[in-house]
């Protein structure tokens, strides 16, 4: 990323109505980028769509914790000669597909906040 940065000397002024200010704003706001990030992935055409909410790390770290416990679990009881249990097996590859979700959906800068997958790169608002 700094490399990308130094690069980036030339300084563009424009003006906007306070409206349009206030939009664009809003939707860098939403989407968890600085307001010339928002604008650079907007002209590129990159899909930009709400930040994940703030628990979300939390969440994750959550689920992380969960999984390494039954990882832990398991290995025991395959170390004991304790053959695996289809059930805790399942839960394991469920946690795995839940965490894998949730990074797909919630990706900084990509991810939503309610369920919905909202485009904020359309100009149709502003």
């Amino acid at each position: 990323m700094k490399d990308k940065t130094k690069n980036r000397t030339v300084s563009i002024l424009f003006r906007v109505t306070p409206n349009e200010c206030k939009a664009i704003r809003a939707k860098a706001k939403m989407s968890g980028l600085s307001m010339s990030e928002f604008i650079r992935r907007s002209l590129n055409g990159q899909k930009i769509t709400t930040a994940p909410p703030v628990d979300f790390y939390t969440l994750l770290w959550q689920i992380k914790r969960i999984g390494s416990n039954l990882d832990q679990l398991l290995r025991k009881l395959n170390t004991y000669g304790i053959a695996y249990s289809l059930e805790l097996k399942k839960c394991e590859e469920d946690i795995k597909e839940m965490k894998r979700l949730l990074i797909e959906t919630y990706q900084p800068g990509k991810g939503v906040t309610d369920g919905s997958n909202i485009d904020m790169g359309s100009n149709d608002s502003l």
